[in-house]
């Protein structure tokens, strides 16, 4: 009891290294990152009085297009944090040409739930590790 202050909202990280081979996979990665960037922040209304919210993300880990089983699960997410190292070798180097690409970017995007977790989201079957 001393230590329960009541259900809290959990946050994850994760960090994706994208390195783009080819001009095609560059404006993939830039789109990536725009889609992540621009998904976390929120939407003016028509008016431009009131604000909509962001996008929400639902995660899962898949496997054989199912829940994977042998890890955790998530509840839907808000997109807190999205940064972008450009320079994650620790040089700024771009490839050659038209499109100027950096070679290597890390990617970090941090969520939050937004409905906290209770003993009865996880059921009564045994066959997934659960939150």
């Amino acid at each position: 009891e001393l230590l329960f202050n009541g259900p809290q909202l959990r946050t994850f990280s994760f960090i994706f290294k994208l390195s783009p081979r080819s001009a095609t996979e560059a404006k993939e990665v830039q789109r990536i990152i725009r889609y992540f960037k621009q998904g976390m922040t929120p939407k003016r209304s028509k008016s431009y009085f009131l604000l909509q919210s962001p996008h929400t993300f639902a995660i899962s880990y898949l496997t054989s297009n199912k829940q994977h089983p042998y890890l955790n699960r998530f509840k839907e997410c808000a997109l807190t944090q999205c940064n972008v190292n450009y320079t994650p070798d620790g040089n700024y180097m771009s490839f050659n040409g038209n499109e100027r690409s950096m070679t290597s970017y890390e990617l970090t995007l941090q969520f939050q739930e937004l409905i906290p977790l209770f003993d009865d989201d996880y059921g009564s079957k045994d066959d997934n590790i659960g939150f």
